[in-house]
């Protein structure tokens, strides 16, 4: 064997530890990638949901505010007491009053 074989081996040899030793860099380079972007999406969706709740909420204001004004309005179209007392006493005797002169 000439003397430059083993020399081309071990230099092989390095080379092919020195491919293992950076496939498992950028491995561990990858994961911590990984991991930093399922973090980054965390907090961006940990901040949409906050602000969806802040505009839930505001909605949820905007109606009860809508059931308000409307529960208000309902009241001011009810009828007046004094208004349905001569309709309620003509419904009870089926026939309307008459008033009789003597």
């Amino acid at each position: 064997m000439k003397p430059s074989k083993p020399l081309l081996l071990g230099l092989g040899m390095l080379a092919l530890a020195g491919c293992d030793n950076a496939e498992q860099a950028a491995a561990s380079f990858a994961e911590k990638v990984e991991k930093a972007a399922v973090e980054q999406a965390r907090e961006s969706f940990g901040e949409t949901v906050k602000e969806l709740d802040k505009q839930v909420e505001q909605l949820n204001d905007k109606i009860d505010q809508a059931q308000e004004g409307t529960q208000e309005w309902l009241k001011q179209a009810q009828p007046k007491p004094e208004d349905e007392q001569p309709q309620q006493d003509t419904e009870k005797s089926g026939k309307p009053q008459t008033l009789i002169e003597t």
